[in-house]
């Protein structure tokens, strides 16, 4: 749809200049946070992985080693193109304070912030990259209620055994708000924990809070077996081009990016599995 000044709130139009209030939902893509970002200028990029190492052993003084291979193989990633346009009439860009091509462009920025947290935390994306519900991640079995930690000590012990150490947890809002009303016992009115948000600590390990999370769910995340692969940083252009007909402008975003899950055994799944 086009913005028009018939269509902008009243406070972003010459009658009565106010303070902008951006209620926007604050961009916080997670892979960017709990993966490791890797630049490219190539439409494909290759990531070698090894799985086991070569074989060592003890040997007598003066006899021969045997020669061993390590076991290798390799994660393929391609990114995809995420992207948004609107378009605005010169009478609303000239009319509008602050202006409102700046603030449209940093909300379709934010949207596709909004856009790569929905598929990275997806199975599969049409015409977008495979998230961690793709792969063969591990679980642990929450239960129905999240009354204490053991869920993410075990979640811990889980990535050692498969290889990697957890350095976020992700949350779903429900999940933080859950552990945030989590007492010290029955019948106490004393909280276990003080407060579940981005920047706390769960069983040692961060925590980041989104809301691309399912409900009820947490992953565990290894930031370094986590690539977030960048093609493209978010670009935001204007254009009078093709809406010169229309007297107006164009406002267009456009971000690549794909997700190389190195060990996907080592990536962790806290829900209810019942």
């Amino acid at each position: 749809m086009t913005v028009l000044n018939s269509n902008l709130t009243t406070a972003w139009t010459p009658e009565d200049y106010g303070k902008l209030v951006d209620i926007t939902v604050a961009a916080k893509a997670v892979p960017f946070q709990a993966g490791t970002l890797v630049e490219t200028g190539s439409q494909t990029i290759r990531f070698p992985v090894l799985q086991a190492d070569p074989a060592t052993g003890w040997y007598a003084e003066n006899s021969t080693i045997t020669l061993t291979d390590p076991d290798t193989d390799e994660v393929v990633v391609t990114p995809k193109k995420v992207a948004g346009l609107t378009q605005v009439s010169n009478e609303a860009l000239n009319d509008s304070n602050p202006a409102v091509a700046n603030q449209i462009g940093q909300g379709l920025a934010r949207d596709i912030a909004r856009k790569i947290d929905a598929a990275f935390f997806a199975n599969t994306t049409t015409n977008g990259p495979s998230g961690l519900l793709s792969v063969s991640y591990s679980v642990v079995d929450t239960g129905a209620a999240y009354t204490n930690l053991d869920a993410f000590h075990a979640a811990k012990k889980e990535a050692q055994d498969a290889g990697a150490e957890l350095t976020h947890f992700v949350l779903a809002p429900d999940v933080a708000l859950a552990l945030a009303q989590a007492k010290t016992g029955t019948g106490s009115n004393q909280g276990l924990l003080d407060n579940v948000g981005d920047g706390v600590t769960l069983a040692g390990v961060p925590v980041i809070v989104s809301v691309a999370v399912a409900a009820g769910e947490a992953w565990g995340l290894d930031k370094s077996q986590i690539m977030t692969v960048r093609r493209t940083g978010t670009q935001v252009v204007t254009s009078g081009d093709a809406a010169f007909a229309s007297d107006a402008v164009q406002i267009r975003a456009t971000s690549r990016v794909g997700f190389g899950l190195i060990n996907p055994a080592g990536i962790v799944r806290l829900y209810n599995a019942a």
